[in-house]
């Protein structure tokens, strides 16, 4: 019999983002009153969150979280030994929350070294106090250990799933890596299930306006687990890599293991929607037609994410602009508890006809925007400075980009393309 559905949590909505970008301004007149900050949810023991996904720990680093390296993996005859990790802040959040050292952990592990998945679930887990560390080794596990089988996929030929030969084989689709981290998750004592339902993945096709709702098919596998008091939802395929064309790259996706409900359910839906995880304050699950018809957003490239921005706050969030009319461009970090401050953050600005710049400003709100009055072209393209006069941007700041235009060599990169009709 299939095992019942997490419970619901009850947690209050996530911000509307008609309310925190409404009064965004940026000239020196005064404000209108701040909408309120948002609410944190009270945990007895709340879950932590990941390293910047384009970074590794240095051996300094290393040598403060682990006072020595960890052991090997363990024999039937002999339990793994393991430093505990320094304890987890009073402040726990998920997105902001260093996994290095459990990231680094699981690493140690080669498949090929592995003598059964008990002794690995013991290895890779017991060092660590708290469900959330647990979870994040084993899926940092499977993005060092298993590869998607993109032969197989493509060629409809799949072979078994199962925990046992996913681990003998290396390779998996979606359903071994669901199968297999439920397998290690339940020997290292964490409550997990395995979900099936629909992703928007390879190969998905965003409908066009007004086209009717196709029927639900079910096409991805994932799971839920319970992290210190709380059901998360994480997807351990997208998290180890993507499809190129018929290439698999291997490539670690940490926000596969951080989003929230909402940001993961704008591209899974399950087919038991309770596996949505939305409480009745969050307006409950979504129907399949909302999901499935939800307007396509604006392109979003990689360095998007390796700035740690949220996909959830862009503004405009349609793919569209309209011709002519004035366009707001809103952009917002991920976890609201990093610094905004020039120095700590590279310049972001609106490539506009492949020669105009239009840099955005630090807003009210903490986060960045500007305005467009008439918008042109075919297309608008939000960017990163990454070097300024060859050297790293980071800290160069709006008014010194603007004053280096034309003047000295930069690089940039992009992040968001709007199309203009």
């Amino acid at each position: 019999m299939r095992p019942a559905a997490p419970p619901r949590r009850s947690v209050p909505p996530p911000p509307c983002i008609t309310d925190r970008i409404a009064n965004l301004r940026l000239d020196n007149r005064p404000s209108p009153p701040l909408p309120p900050p948002r609410k944190q949810v009270q945990h007895s023991r709340g879950p932590p969150p990941p390293i910047p996904s384009s970074t590794r720990p240095t051996q300094h680093q290393l040598a403060k979280a682990l006072a020595r390296r960890p052991p090997p993996p363990p024999t039937k005859h002999q339990p793994a030994q393991a430093t505990v990790p320094p304890p987890l802040p009073s402040r726990r959040c998920i997105e902001c929350y260093d996994f290095s050292a459990v990231d680094y952990h699981a690493s140690l592990f080669p498949r090929h070294t592995v003598s059964s998945l008990d002794d690995l679930a013991h290895a890779l887990t017991s060092p660590f106090p708290t469900q959330t560390e647990k979870a994040r080794a084993i899926f940092t596990w499977l993005h060092h250990n298993i590869a998607y089988d993109a032969a197989s996929f493509l060629s409809g030929n799949l072979p078994a799933q199962d925990p046992s030969s996913t681990l003998v084989s290396g390779l998996a689709v979606c359903d071994g890596y669901a199968g297999l981290f439920l397998y290690i998750a339940e020997r290292a004592g964490l409550q997990a299930y395995k979900v099936t339902g629909h992703g928007k993945g390879y190969g998905y096709q965003p409908l066009a306006p007004g086209q009717r709702a196709p029927a639900f098919s079910s096409n991805h596998a994932w799971n839920t687990v319970l992290m210190d008091d709380e059901w998360r939802l994480i997807d351990a395929c997208w998290g180890a890599g993507y499809l190129n064309g018929s290439i698999y790259t291997k490539s670690f996706t940490p926000r596969f293991f951080t989003s929230s409900p909402v940001e993961f359910g704008k591209h899974h839906y399950p087919t038991d929607p309770s596996y949505q995880l939305l409480s009745d304050e969050q307006g409950g699950p979504v129907s399949w037609e909302n999901y499935i018809l939800d307007p396509e957003g604006p392109h979003l490239y990689a360095d998007f994410y390796a700035q740690e921005l949220s996909p959830m706050f862009l503004q405009p969030s349609g793919k569209y602009l309209n011709r002519g009319q004035s366009a707001s461009f809103h952009l917002f970090k991920r976890c609201e508890h990093v610094s905004t401050a020039d120095q700590d953050n590279y310049v972001y600005f609106l490539h506009l006809d492949n020669r105009d710049f239009i840099p955005l400003q630090l807003n009210a709100q903490g986060g960045w925007s500007t305005t467009i009055p008439s918008v042109k072209g075919n297309d608008v393209k939000l960017c990163v400075l990454k070097t300024l006069n060859n050297a790293d941007a980071k800290g160069v700041g709006a008014a010194r980009f603007t004053s280096s235009i034309g003047r000295v060599t930069m690089s940039w990169g992009g992040l968001a393309t709007w199309s203009v009709a």
